[in-house]
């Protein structure tokens, strides 16, 4: 294990140099569709078997917002792109996310493109999806 003294913390060169490095790769993983997935929570209460299965299908502008979220036993959304924040609802979930990205939500003026983008219908997996439904 190396000691505090031989870790160099990163600067914005190293980052941006790495951010650079794997941009193909990350736009390319980001193009894909992601099936959709169910967050399941299981408990036991006084002998009985609870499970609970929940399914995110969210829109904003008619266009289909991607990605892995899931509900805590304690009813906390999360969402796999955003990792370290959790959120009351899944309407808070979106409001943060179009703070966040405002770019990846904003308005084409009118007459311009095709109007509504059709929800994206997965195709095929691929390992790391496997490896989720495997619970891995």
């Amino acid at each position: 294990m190396p000691t505090a003294k031989a870790l160099t913390p990163p600067t914005v060169e190293s980052v941006a140099s790495y951010v650079r490095k794997n941009a193909s790769h990350v736009k390319h993983v980001q193009q894909h569709p992601h099936p959709m997935s169910d967050s399941v929570r299981e408990a036991e209460y006084q002998g009985h078997r609870i499970v609970v299965r929940t399914r995110y299908e969210i829109e904003v502008d008619g266009r289909t917002v991607t990605g892995h979220m899931g509900v805590t036993n304690d009813g906390h959304v999360h969402y796999h792109p955003v990792p370290n924040m959790s959120f009351a609802s899944a309407i808070d979930l979106v409001k943060q996310l179009i703070d966040i990205f405002p770019d990846d939500f904003a308005k084409k003026a009118k007459g311009a493109g095709r109007g509504k983008r059709p929800a994206r219908k997965p195709k095929k997996t691929h390992p790391h999806h496997e490896k989720l439904a495997r619970g891995a």
